[in-house]
């Protein structure tokens, strides 16, 4: 099915003009040709979407459970470290296991958004190399398997908070933003990762050992300390009004407080925008790399 569409693309693909001149001295050209881009994407990314998703969990025992046994498993790790009194954690707002549950799952939608742009990229290689295609499909197709993950991590949170008993405020449905936060944050720092990722795969691997610190110096697993040392650097940490803002808007009613959440929120998208720009640019000199 893939296959017939891309030689669609072939046959039916207006012919490409290349100059010497960057993209960039055109600005509107620029911009409406990502914008028309964009909206010829949709039709491959869905492909893409349902051809790695189907790859992914074939072959396995658990099938779609492995979307959720990650967080799962690191929120038990902490739980029983918290119940064992090895790791002394503060009185939270809610029970323990669903303030941790709530933070991992949360924090694996930032992990996963972050790592999609460049699995996807190094996983269509080929393609990249052999068909001319709206390169956005690849991000859009990223964000579809991230967010289809996230979903189903969602049922399990379901899952917790009516095991404890947990009532969630009406703020709920403000829930949307910060989970956007989160999204949009991963794929800026993955799609600006995306030209370093596809020459060195030192990056790909460096990645894994930089999450695990940076999960630590994030309000996922315990909240954020009045003072000292670590409260001045998650209170520095981009990530931590939005993991806070989760919680808040869950669990207690509006972000607090609200101007870091606003802006966090306002900065991620500006420069997602312009990391889109980058991705742009730097895509056909990349492909070039690979064909050499």
């Amino acid at each position: 099915m893939l296959d017939d569409y891309l030689n669609a693309i072939k046959r039916f693909k207006e012919p490409v003009v290349y100059t010497p001149e960057s993209p960039i001295l055109h600005p509107w050209k620029l911009m409406t040709g990502m914008l028309r881009d964009v909206g010829k994407s949709w039709p491959l990314a869905r492909r893409l979407i349902i051809r790695d998703l189907t790859a992914q969990y074939r072959q396995t025992i658990f099938g779609y459970l492995w979307a959720i046994i990650p967080p799962l498993a690191t929120a038990l790790i902490f739980i029983f470290l918290n119940s064992a009194k090895i790791l002394a954690v503060p009185q939270t707002e809610v029970p323990y296991p669903v303030y941790v549950m709530t933070g991992t799952i949360f924090w694996q939608l930032f992990v996963d958004a972050l790592n999609g742009p460049l699995k996807e990229i190094n996983l269509n290689r080929s393609m990249l190399t052999k068909v001319d295609f709206p390169k956005e499909a690849l991000i859009i197709s990223s964000i579809g398997q991230v967010l289809f993950s996230f979903f189903i991590k969602l049922i399990l949170l379901t899952v917790i908070l009516v095991i404890f008993r947990v009532s969630v405020q009406w703020t709920i449905i403000l829930l949307i933003f910060p989970m956007a936060g989160l999204l949009g944050m991963g794929i800026l720092i993955g799609v600006l990762l995306v030209p370093l990722g596809v020459l060195y795969k030192d990056i790909q691997q460096g990645l894994a050992l930089i999450i695990q610190p940076l999960m630590l110096l994030t309000p996922v697993i315990y909240p954020p300390p009045s003072e000292g040392i670590l409260a001045k650097i998650m209170n520095l940490n981009p990530i931590t009004p939005l993991i806070l803002a989760v919680r808040d808007c869950i669990f207690t009613g509006f972000p607090r407080p609200l101007i870091p959440f606003v802006t966090v929120c306002g900065i991620t998208f500006l420069l997602l925008f312009l990391g889109w720009i980058i991705y742009r640019l730097a895509l056909p000199i990349l492909i070039e790399r690979m064909e050499a």
